[in-house]
């Protein structure tokens, strides 16, 4: 069972708070696309892939992946379902920052990225 708060609600907390919260000007929900591309560089680092390798692994060119990373392009719901079926992680963690329902070793590498910035 899992008690709160813990390391991963306290990560996904905290990049919240450094992204100035979850909501646009009609307080409406809205992606945190940066953060979608930290996560998606952290997976990469995790799985120690290249760019292109994990681009392509999903069906992405490299040129849109690092557009996303970058922040300049959404990641589509496509896109994120197959890497989550394909990696191994959940749409709650691309998304959201959500590292509660990964593989632990999968979690500890991508908190490691994430903490250093890798």
């Amino acid at each position: 069972m899992c008690q709160w708060p813990n390391k991963e609600s306290l990560e996904f907390i905290s990049i919240s708070r450094q992204l100035g919260g979850m909501k646009n000007k009609d307080n409406m929900p809205r992606i945190d696309m940066l953060g979608v591309g930290r996560r998606l560089e952290a997976l990469r680092h995790a799985l120690d892939l290249s760019r292109k390798d994990f681009a392509t692994s999903f069906g992405l060119d490299p040129s849109s992946y690092t557009k996303t990373v970058d922040g300049e392009k959404q990641l589509r719901s496509e896109a994120a379902y197959a890497i989550a079926e394909r990696w191994g992680v959940t749409m709650d963690y691309l998304f959201r920052g959500r590292l509660a329902e990964l593989p632990e070793h999968l979690r500890e590498s991508i908190l490691k990225n994430l903490n250093t910035g890798d």
